[in-house]
């Protein structure tokens, strides 16, 4: 049998000790070629009225940094040259027009004219077919949840652990599924800052003008991020460390610059229960504006689905009593008594009118709908604690049926019978 020779026990330790100096000074080295590379660059994923908007706003800023807009339709990049190269927020009837922003595609794609360029914009907005690979380290995510990991996935070549992504979303449980799909060592995760925002935002015909009819906030919350700590050499463990990233001061440092963004910073905690709110009230009103395929303002003045509403926040703040999240029971009766939330949903209701859902406008058209990020995320949840919800397991299932039959009508789905 072999053996390693024998060493004095100092030696042992000397080596040890010049090994860890090395690692030290490897990742001291790291974290200097970063910080040294370091691109200001804000990159936006996402071209919804939110999207266009953030970026409006932080290319307006004095001294501000660059602005990218990531396009993954050919189509959509010639929109924006023929719509001049601009984004446009209408305000009290006043136009506010930005230009200077870099478009990338995230999608390879082929050009009619291997040569075609847009003249008259600036040499910055030519594009290639081909989508870039320089490294992202500020992003700011506005696609729809059902599309999140989608989009990503066309960028995860460029997304770096000292890339911070911001993520804007009504939702919860998409961090969760970026991380399984993505990123599954917590030591290779990116920085994530949530963000939520109220402004009253409209598309236009215009693709890239968007009309603002009431100014709104914007919340923002760091996570605590997850890295590897070797306390023991025969042990690593994981630990969240909250300390503030480059990348993530950047980022949220010019949130907070731009006026009409009104951005404010919350703490982790506070941040998830004024989520968890909105995500209660979303999965009330979307679901049952799908299951009986009507209005926002329908949903009012009928005892029946009144009853229907209370059965399911009972069942729902049932599920959030038992969340390790909240430490003391104040937390919860504070936001989450079903009288409360029953008032929240009612004032919803009467301020949306006669507003149909999104999730009931991605029924209609056949296309997927955040459902898993609301009720879904609910029914993940209970799951975990062990705890029944048959009502919101109902709608899950009802609304994912009701839009994979308007998904076969829209696609002029047609069966065929095995005729042996």
């Amino acid at each position: 049998m072999w053996h390693k020779p024998w060493r004095p026990y100092r030696q042992v330790i000397q080596e040890e000790q010049k090994k860890e100096a090395e690692r030290d000074l490897s990742k001291q080295l790291e974290l200097q070629k970063e910080q040294v590379e370091f691109n200001p660059t804000i990159h936006v994923l996402g071209m919804g009225t939110a999207g266009k908007y953030i970026a409006h706003s932080l290319a307006g800023l004095p001294h501000g940094p660059p602005v990218t807009l990531l396009i993954h339709r050919p189509l959509h990049m010639q929109i924006w040259h023929d719509e001049g190269a601009a984004i446009k927020i209408l305000t009290n009837g006043e136009y506010h027009v930005q230009k200077g922003f870099h478009i990338e595609s995230c999608s390879a794609f082929q050009r009619e004219d291997p040569s075609q360029q847009y003249p008259g914009f600036g040499p910055n907005l030519e594009h290639s077919a081909e989508p870039p690979n320089t490294v992202i380290e500020n992003l700011i995510v506005t696609t729809d949840m059902n599309t999140t990991l989608s989009a990503l996935s066309r960028i995860k070549h460029r997304v770096r652990k000292s890339t911070t992504i911001c993520l804007f979303h009504d939702g919860l449980g998409i961090i969760e599924e970026i991380n399984k799909s993505f990123f599954p060592n917590p030591h290779d995760r990116p920085t994530y800052v949530m963000g939520r925002m109220s402004h009253d935002l409209k598309s236009t015909d215009r693709h890239f003008t968007v009309v603002e009819n009431k100014s709104g906030e914007i919340w923002l919350t760091k996570l605590a991020k997850a890295v590897e700590i070797q306390e023991d050499w025969s042990m690593p463990t994981i630990r969240k460390m909250d300390s503030m990233p480059p990348q993530a001061l950047h980022l949220i440092h010019h949130l907070l610059r731009a006026p009409e963004l009104n951005a404010k910073g919350s703490d982790q905690q506070t941040f998830f229960i004024n989520q968890l709110e909105h995500l209660i009230i979303g999965a009330v009103i979307g679901p049952l504006s799908v299951a009986f395929d009507c209005s926002n303002d329908q949903l009012l003045y009928n005892f029946s689905i009144a009853q229907y509403i209370r059965y399911l926040l009972h069942e729902t703040t049932k599920i959030i009593k038992s969340f390790p999240e909240f430490a003391t029971p104040r937390q919860f009766e504070d936001t989450f008594r079903v009288d409360k939330l029953e008032a929240r949903i009612i004032s919803c209701l009467k301020q949306s009118g006669k507003n149909v859902s999104q999730m009931l406008q991605d029924v209609r058209a056949g296309r997927k709908t955040d459902i898993d990020f609301y009720t879904g995320y609910l029914v993940t949840r209970a799951k975990e604690l062990g705890i029944e919800c048959p009502i919101n397991h109902m709608l899950l299932y009802l609304v994912k049926g009701r839009q994979g039959i308007k998904s076969r009508e829209k696609n002029m789905y047609i069966p065929f019978e095995d005729g042996n």
